[in-house]
């Protein structure tokens, strides 16, 4: 297998906190049938191994390796809970999940659990997505938009996905016919991409906020899901004076974390779920 060396990164951590679910365990490490291809990982101490199944892929993008991790820890290391979030998982990395496969997981996700998410994508890809063969096994990616676009969503409802249905395949064929560009949306500011990605058929400002943060690099976004709603009601009451609505609380979190806001949100999800 090729190798990498990395500094300060967990992979476990990364790719287990519940911010990815394009990613999945095998054997000793990851796999991702996402990006074009299948891509095994695996971690030994300060290095990466890695195999895929056609060509070579850039890891240190993928996982925001060269993120500069000095400098975001001290941005946002506000207050004792902060600092204990970070010390629990110093590692761990914001991912850059390909922007489709990532927008349906989190659609898919929803009043949804982490099981049932994980089945219903893994459903999709099988149904519907570029089979790969890898170490004599066969692989399923994540299908494109135009492809999804075409799919009657009674075929998904009966998938389990009910009402989420109707999202993926008006998302699809949104980002089909071009009304939504990733590009675009990478090039923007996280205020314009979070807008332009509510103009999606079922996108609220949790999902729009999920794919600007795990997607689009837009390391401001802060999501809140009930595990972060928790946190601020028990330790950031200040994210709630001016107001308790999903925007006000997120721009509260914003100003008070800053530009690395997203990184914030990601060692304190963890963080609770772990220990709360």
């Amino acid at each position: 297998m090729r190798e990498i060396k990395v500094d300060r990164f967990s992979l476990k951590d990364t790719l287990e906190c519940g911010q990815t679910f394009c990613w999945r365990r095998e054997d000793n490490g990851y796999v991702c049938t996402d990006v074009g291809q299948v891509v095994y990982v695996e971690q030994n101490g300060d290095r990466l191994l890695y195999e895929t199944s056609h060509g070579n892929i850039d890891l240190k993008k993928l996982f925001r390796i060269d993120d500069p991790i000095d400098t975001i820890w001290k941005e946002i290391d506000k207050d004792d809970l902060m600092h204990k979030s970070i010390l629990f998982a110093p590692g761990l990395r914001i991912v850059s999940d390909p922007f489709f496969p990532c927008l349906i997981s989190f659609l898919c996700s929803v009043r949804n659990n982490i099981p049932a998410i994980y089945r219903a994508t893994q459903r999709i890809r099988e149904r519907w997505g570029p089979t790969y063969r890898f170490r004599d096994k066969t692989y399923y990616g994540m299908p494109d938009p135009g492809i999804l676009a075409e799919v009657n969503p009674a075929e998904l409802k009966e998938m389990g996905l009910g009402w989420r249905a109707e999202f993926i395949t008006r998302s699809a064929k949104a980002i089909a016919l071009g009304e939504i560009d990733e590009h675009s949306l990478r090039r923007t500011t996280y205020e314009e991409a979070h807008t332009d990605l509510k103009r999606l058929y079922g996108v609220g400002d949790k999902v729009a906020d999920c794919v600007s943060l795990f997607s689009l690099g837009h390391l401001e976004a802060f999501p809140i899901d009930v595990w972060i709603e928790r946190v601020i009601q028990r330790q950031y009451g200040i994210f709630t004076k001016t107001g308790k609505s999903y925007a006000k609380k997120s721009r509260a979190a914003r100003e008070y974390f800053g530009k690395y806001a997203g990184y914030a949100q990601e060692y304190l999800y963890y963080y609770s779920r772990s220990t709360f």
